[in-house]
């Protein structure tokens, strides 16, 4: 169970995007007393419609930015939920191995190797840059070949197979899916409205805000780029959940957790127990999928 965050936490540390918003936050202060300080002299009236194009702005990048964070989130709680399916899947082929496989010490600590090493090799080609061989892919391959040579050995029997090879299917599928995570694209027509609207508001903000509210326009337009910009550098961070920032995933923790889950189902699997009998030719054909025609088609 979670500790209940302190007092402290809201204000300290700061958010891990701070250095570059602090960095934002005083280029755009800088601007804004270049404008109360030479825009005084030359500085009209402002149109009418100047207030109403304000409000205009700010509805228009309040939507983009809450569709801006929507986006991200998803993509960030998606990557969470299929780890999550990865660690679970994992153990479930932990569990079925220790309750239905009748091999040896060795039979164990191949599936334990194989199954470590899939979550180290899927966090490494998520994190990239992508290598050329494919390297979950192969050690699923792997995992995929053992049921069947279990079961022609008589060390696994039919429904024993039918599982596992239905969690090895899921353990791929998880980690297909957390490649598409990392590697679909966030349309750039939208990233790129964004920020010029983001541009915008900063250089035409100040205008109004001086002409308005005076020196306290400094303070207010930096309380507006804080978290106007915050949240589109935090949105930034977090649309790929997989990388080494801050605000990513956890994902050693999570290979540590494989690895450790399984060891420990594993060790605990006993002795191994005596074969059984080699299964018939027949079987062995009826638990061998085949392709029709049609599904080939």
């Amino acid at each position: 169970m979670r500790a209940k965050p302190k007092l402290r936490s809201w204000v300290w540390p700061p958010p891990p995007v701070a250095r570059r918003l602090w960095l934002t936050i005083a280029l755009a202060s800088l601007y804004s007393v270049a404008v109360y300080a030479l825009g005084r002299g030359v500085m009209g009236e402002l149109p009418p419609w100047s207030s109403e194009f304000g409000l205009v702005n700010g509805i228009v990048l309040g939507v983009l930015v809450g569709l801006r964070v929507r986006a991200a989130f998803d993509r960030w709680t998606d990557g969470q939920k299929l780890w999550a399916e990865v660690i679970v899947h994992s153990r479930n082929l932990a569990l079925k191995t220790a309750h239905f496989l009748r091999g040896d010490a060795t039979d164990r600590r191949a599936v334990e190797l194989l199954v470590g090493r899939f979550a180290g090799a899927l966090m490494n080609r998520l994190r990239g840059p992508c290598p050329a061989e494919h390297v979950p892919l192969q050690l699923a391959a792997q995992l995929h070949a053992l049921a069947p040579e279990w079961f022609r050995a008589g060390k696994l029997d039919l429904p024993g197979l039918w599982a596992w090879e239905a969690n090895v299917r899921a353990l791929s599928d998880a980690a297909g899916q957390c490649e598409r995570v990392a590697l679909a694209p966030v349309p750039a027509s939208f990233h790129a409205l964004l920020r010029h609207g983001l541009l915008v508001s900063l250089v035409l903000a100040p205008w109004h805000l001086i002409h308005a509210l005076g020196l306290w326009a400094l303070p207010v337009q930096a309380l507006i780029i804080y978290f106007l910009f915050g949240i589109e550098l935090t949105a930034e961070e977090i649309e790929n959940p997989f990388g080494t920032d801050a605000d990513d995933l956890p994902l050693e923790t999570f290979c540590e957790t494989v690895r450790h889950d399984v060891t420990e189902v594993l060790a605990g699997a006993g002795a191994p127990t005596a074969p059984m009998p080699a299964p018939s030719d027949a079987a062995v054909g009826a638990a061998t999928p085949t392709v029709t025609d049609g599904e080939a088609g």
